[in-house]
């Protein structure tokens, strides 16, 4: 795997100081420039690609919250901020993690081993051009890995920072983000329907106004996903 290109973005010096001092410790891993507002990383991500954004939240003019909207492509998110109250906001926005400051390394590794995996995904996906072959995947569950079959789920759900996979059967609480989670699904088995659903193609019994059911479940259609999904259920 090429190196993974990070930018770190923080107006407080030692915040930024302490994230790079983390992240040069990591080996394969590459500082592409260390930004202390908006307006430079704006111009960095012009010049360049990165791969990963280390974003504080509360910064003069512009935060990073609305930063972070702002982009058209924009890579993995990991937000180092001051201010836990903010990490809902931060998750509906599909952080691959929230770090409250002061970050130890101890804490950060886990965050670095998530992106690792998270762009690893995303490298297989590029190289094939397909989504994982087989017919299940193995998901991290209460300390060990859990066999699920695609046409055993019904629908995911995402809880903060983790996921739960519904099958008929079960409920399994997965470590994940739901963009982890649709990277490593079948885009023709499975459907976005919401920021915070995702649900099996087979397993939609009837779409109403502006909700999808599942046998006895229903789960709701987000309005930025409601012309996607018409299309697709057609």
């Amino acid at each position: 795997m090429p190196s993974i290109k990070c930018l770190i973005v923080d107006d407080e010096p030692l915040a930024r100081k302490l994230v790079a001092g983390h992240v040069e410790k990591l080996p394969g891993w590459e500082i592409i420039a260390l930004c202390k507002n908006v307006v430079e990383a704006y111009e960095v991500l012009m010049k360049t690609s990165v791969d990963v954004l280390f974003l504080d939240i509360n910064m003069p003019v512009v935060s990073g919250l609305d930063f972070y909207r702002s982009l058209k492509d924009p890579p993995l998110l990991v937000f180092t901020t001051a201010y836990p109250e903010y990490a809902v906001e931060g998750f509906e926005l599909e952080a691959v993690d929230y770090l409250v400051k002061p970050v130890t390394f101890d804490r950060f590794l886990k965050t670095a081993e998530r992106l690792h995996e998270r762009l690893s995904i995303q490298s297989e996906r590029r190289q094939t051009g397909t989504t994982p072959s087989g017919d299940y995947i193995f998901i991290k569950h209460a300390g060990k890995l859990v066999k699920i079959r695609f046409n055993e789920i019904l629908y995911l759900e995402a809880q903060k920072d983790f996921v739960r996979f519904i099958t008929a059967q079960a409920e399994i609480l997965a470590s994940m983000t739901m963009k982890e989670a649709e990277d490593i699904l079948p885009h023709e088995l499975f459907l976005r329907v919401h920021r915070s659903f995702i649900v099996s193609i087979a397993a939609v019994t009837a779409l109403f106004g502006n909700a999808i059911e599942i046998g006895p479940h229903q789960v709701p259609v987000g309005a930025n996903y409601k012309e996607d999904v018409m299309q697709r259920l057609k």
